[in-house]
């Protein structure tokens, strides 16, 4: 697995680190990654310099010049959860950069990608905040969104998967009239950024391929192991996608202090395992994996679960029921008619 990793991303920091996106997080990460039983099978790849064509491929360029103005201004806050500092833009840049090529590495190797990168990305849309959200949610540019956007160069269907707890508004926005992408989303319904409805299934071209999956507060590995079984496997199927992006948060743990979900690493290893196996068959090309949010004792096991799982294809025994209590019976009704209609997929509810 080629994983994008470079130190240089301690310098995105708030001067007091006190904020939830802060160094520790990804530093933790990789020593647990370096110490893991798959680490044997890890490529760490460092970034390169920013290619400023690469973030226009997902991103306006007003958006890339203002994010540019701002960091040159040093610390302080683009809007009430977003902090920049005269590091921001070269990291930020540079991850995405080096996630465009390392993605197009991943298709010609057929080897799975992992990006950790600072600062998050998800919520990134177009022009920075991203159907209507109050801010950019600790986001700069979206690395998931430059993955796909390579990946489209090779294939021209790509799955994005985000089971981040907060809603990939950014990610959605840029793909909602394309076509080529469909976007699953799982999240927590009512926080922030208050976007994803059930109802929500993108335009045009891209109508019937934004897949919202809104879940209730203490929604864990039961409703989770559902949407795999009865939505995620079976619109593989059908859509029959060449490659896949994830957009892998690890905040939906029962421990996170942002969040009100009970996922445990039962969820994230059965996840990745299923991923591993599609890229074992060679029913895929590429799986890139970005690290998204996480911000509790749940983040590490959380990516070492993921990652085993992906690489092992081993997987936590689970008893997947008909009726999970994590979905409201409106988002229940409304996907099992959403997928019908435009996939002609039909679910347990």
């Amino acid at each position: 697995m080629l994983v994008v990793y470079d130190s240089r991303h301690r310098l995105h920091a708030d001067p007091q680190l006190r904020h939830p996106e802060n160094p520790s997080r990804t530093i933790k990460v990789i020593e647990a990654l370096i110490k893991s039983e798959v680490s044997s099978q890890l490529s760490f790849v460092g970034v390169r310099e920013p290619e400023e064509e690469v973030l226009l491929l997902v991103h306006d360029p007003e958006y890339v010049e203002y994010v540019k103005k701002e960091s040159s201004r040093g610390f302080h806050y683009i809007d009430p959860d977003t902090y920049v500092n005269e590091h921001t833009y070269l990291i930020s840049a540079s991850y995405m950069t080096t996630t465009y090529y390392v993605t197009l590495d991943s298709l010609s190797s057929r080897e799975a990608a992992l990006v950790v990168p600072r600062p998050g990305g998800h919520h990134a849309g177009r022009s920075g905040r991203a159907l209507g959200a109050p801010t950019l949610g600790f986001c700069i540019f979206n690395y998931a969104a430059v993955a796909s956007a390579a990946l489209l160069k090779k294939t021209d269907k790509v799955l994005i998967i985000d089971f981040d707890a907060h809603h990939g508004n950014g990610t959605q926005e840029i793909f909602w009239d394309d076509g080529r992408v469909v976007h699953v989303d799982i999240h927590q319904e009512g926080i922030y950024p208050g976007t994803g409805d059930v109802l929500d299934v993108g335009s045009g071209a891209g109508e019937g391929k934004m897949i919202n999956i809104p879940v209730s507060a203490g929604a864990g590995d039961e409703t989770y192991m559902w949407v795999l079984e009865e939505i995620i496997k079976k619109l593989v199927e059908v859509f029959k996608p060449g490659a896949l992006v994830v957009s892998a948060g690890f905040d939906a743990h029962l421990n996170d202090p942002l969040t009100s979900l009970a996922v445990t690493k039962i969820t994230y290893r059965n996840i990745g395992a299923y991923l591993g196996e599609l890229l074992a068959r060679n029913e895929v090309m590429s799986v890139v994996s970005v690290v998204e949010g996480g911000y509790g004792e749940g983040l590490v096991p959380g990516v070492i679960n993921y990652v085993n799982g992906l690489l092992t294809r081993s997987k936590h025994p689970n008893d997947v029921k008909a009726i999970p209590a994590g979905l409201r019976k409106r988002v229940k009704d409304s996907l099992k008619s959403n997928l019908s209609r435009y996939w002609g997929i039909e679910i347990r509810t």
